[in-house]
Order: C-alpha cells, then structure tokens, then sequence
C-alpha cells in the first residue's frame, strides 16, 4: 500500500495569542510552564469547525446512526491548538491577537515533536471549498474526527495552519524541552502587558520583539529590558 510522507515542514510555528488584563498572567504562565493549552473544537472561533458532509451509501447504512454517534462524541473530546506557518499575516493579528495588542509566540517544530507526549500529533490543514465528506468505510470514529477537524474551507488558506491535536482538552507539556524560540509583541500592546511579558520572558531567556508597522510592511524589533542603574552619590573630602 502507498504511504502518504510529509517532506517540507516548517522550521518554526507560530501562536497567536490575545491578551486582556484577565489572561495576561495565563499565557505567560504556559510559556514559563512549557505547555501548550488545547480547547475543544467547540471553543474556536469558526462556526464551521465540525461541520462535514456524509456520502449517500453511508447514510443508507444500517450502521449509519451509531456511527455519526461515535464520530461525535470523537470530535467533542479531542483537544485542538492552532499555529501557523506565518508571523506576519495581519488579518491573524487582527482576529486573534486582541486588534494588534497580543502576542505570537514562536516554537521550534523539531522541539515540538521531540518533547510533546506521543499521544499529540500534528496535521497540516487542508483547505477546499466543500466540507470533507465521510463515506462508508471502515475507518475509525476517530480518524473519521481528525479527518474533519483538519479541514477548513478555503476562505481561511491564507492563515498556513497547522493543528496540534490530542486526546482531550488541556494543556500538552513539553516540559523537558525549550521549545518556545521567541516572543512578538503587537504594535498596540499596552504599556503594562510589554512589561510582564519583557519581565518574565527575560528571566527565561527567551527574546522579544515588538512589531513596527512601516507603510504596509510589518516588521520586527528586538526589545529588551531596560537595565537598572544605581547611580552613586560623588565622594566627600573630609574636611581638616
């Protein structure tokens, strides 16, 4: 039988992620804690995320109620992270780092795959205009779940995606490894969140780098944190 191999993957992935004053502290907790968070399809942000068609031999089989039954209660339990190939893409910022106020955060994908459990996988989005179609085979509920959750309609191509999924919502440890390579900032991030996140990524020895919006270029800066200096008072001659 023929094998499908992936031959070309990116170096780096990149995870967008906003911040408000309530989640600040939670998403540089999972830099400093080395995991990455994985919700349920369920809480993203596209209405169509789940969304499938079914062939018409596999509704006309007997089996067919059970197993949609099966593929959905597969869906509901699989954890799903998001990254992408690209740090640049401004739409992204837009949606998914609070207007430009977020973050992305940079992970090297060899580290990834070196240091995440062995039930996590990585799958590269594919991208069509017809949501996947499950037919009347003998695949499993779960791979008939990963099927649909690494699909997304064409609309969204621009955003590279590539998907970590696991067996169950909640943080993947990558503990034993550095994975995270460095962290951007927005170019409208606030003042107080640079601060915690300059703070804490410097104790970490991860670099960071603010955005500058040049025209319509998008580039980046490398920031650090300002070093304190204690300024001495001048000797006094004792006088005779």
């Amino acid at each position: 039988m023929a094998t499908i191999e992936a031959y070309s993957r990116p170096s780096t992935l990149y995870r967008l992620r906003p911040l408000t004053d309530d989640i600040l502290e939670r998403e540089i907790k999972a830099i400093t804690d080395r995991y990455v968070f994985c919700p349920t399809y369920t809480e993203m942000n596209d209405p169509m995320e789940g969304n499938h068609r079914e062939s018409a031999l596999l509704k006309e089989s007997k089996s067919y109620g059970r197993s949609i039954t099966e593929v959905r209660d597969a869906l509901n339990g699989f954890g799903i992270a998001s990254f992408s190939e690209s740090k640049s893409h401004e739409p992204m910022w837009a949606h998914y780092a609070s207007n430009f106020e977020g973050m992305c955060v940079a992970y090297g994908m060899k580290s990834l795959l070196s240091h995440l459990p062995k039930n996590c996988e990585f799958v590269k989005m594919t991208y069509n205009e017809q949501a996947p179609i499950l037919l009347r085979n003998y695949e499993t509920a779960s791979n008939r779940a990963k099927l649909i959750l690494s699909c997304k309609s064409i609309k969204w191509a621009g955003e590279r995606e590539w998907r970590l999924i696991r067996p169950e919502r909640g943080p993947a440890s990558y503990r034993k490894g550095e994975c995270v390579t460095a962290v951007y900032l927005g170019s409208r991030i606030k003042a107080d969140h640079k601060k915690a996140i300059l703070n804490a990524m410097t104790k970490a020895d991860i670099r960071v780098y603010q955005m500058d919006i040049d025209s319509y270029d998008v580039k980046f800066k490398r920031v650090t944190k300002p070093k304190l200096v204690i300024k001495r008072k001048p000797a006094t001659t004792a006088s005779k």
